[in-house]
C-alpha cells in the first residue's frame, strides 16, 4: 500500500510538472496570429520579387528583388518548420490587401514598376519589422519569440536596402 501511495504521488508530480511546462511553452492566439501574418508577408515579398525579375527595368531593383525572394523563401521555410512543430498553420496565400498589391503590380512595367515596388518594399518592411518587434518583445511562445528576434536584423537590412534604392 505504501508503494502504491508513492507511485500515485510521483505520477501526480509528473502530471503537474508536464502541465506547467505545457503552459509556459503554449502558443496563444497572438503567437498564432504572428505566424499567419509573418508567413503571409513573406509570401507577398516572394511574389513581388518574382514579378520584379520580369517587370522591373532597374538592375538595382532586380538585384534587390532576387535577395527578397531568397531571404523570404528561407525565412518562410524556417517559420513553417517551427509552426509545424507547434501545430500552427502558416499562411498559404498573401492576405487580401497584399494580394491586391500583387495584382496591381502585375499591370506595371519599367520605371513605374520600379518606383511602386521600391515604395511598397519600404512600407511593407516597416510594417513587418513592427510585427516582428512586437512578437520579439511580447510573444508568449519562447521559440516563436526567438524566431522573431533573430529575424529582425534581416528585416531592418531589407528596409534599409529598399530605402537606398534610387528614386525612379
Amino acid at each position: 500500500m505504501k508503494h502504491l501511495a508513492s507511485v500515485v504521488i510521483h505520477v501526480a508530480f509528473a502530471v503537474t510538472a508536464f502541465s506547467a511546462q505545457a503552459q509556459t511553452t503554449s502558443t496563444n492566439a497572438a503567437d498564432t496570429d504572428f505566424v499567419r501574418r509573418a508567413s503571409s508577408a513573406g509570401l507577398t515579398e516572394i511574389a513581388l520579387g518574382k514579378l520584379a525579375a520580369t517587370q522591373a527595368s532597374s538592375d538595382d531593383v532586380k538585384k534587390f528583388a532576387a535577395r527578397m525572394v531568397a531571404d523570404h523563401t528561407k525565412s518562410n521555410e524556417d517559420l513553417g518548420k517551427l509552426a509545424g512543430s507547434k501545430g500552427v498553420q502558416i499562411a498559404i496565400a498573401p492576405e487580401p490587401a497584399q494580394q491586391q498589391l500583387i495584382d496591381r503590380m502585375k499591370d506595371l512595367e519599367g520605371a513605374r514598376f520600379d518606383r511602386e515596388y521600391a515604395d511598397a518594399a519600404v512600407r511593407d518592411h516597416k510594417l513587418t519589422s513592427g510585427l516582428y518587434e512586437l512578437e520579439a518583445t511580447k510573444g508568449q511562445d519562447a521559440e516563436i519569440r526567438e524566431f522573431a528576434r533573430k529575424s529582425l536584423p534581416m528585416l531592418k537590412e531589407h528596409e534599409d536596402l529598399a530605402d537606398s534604392l534610387p528614386p525612379f
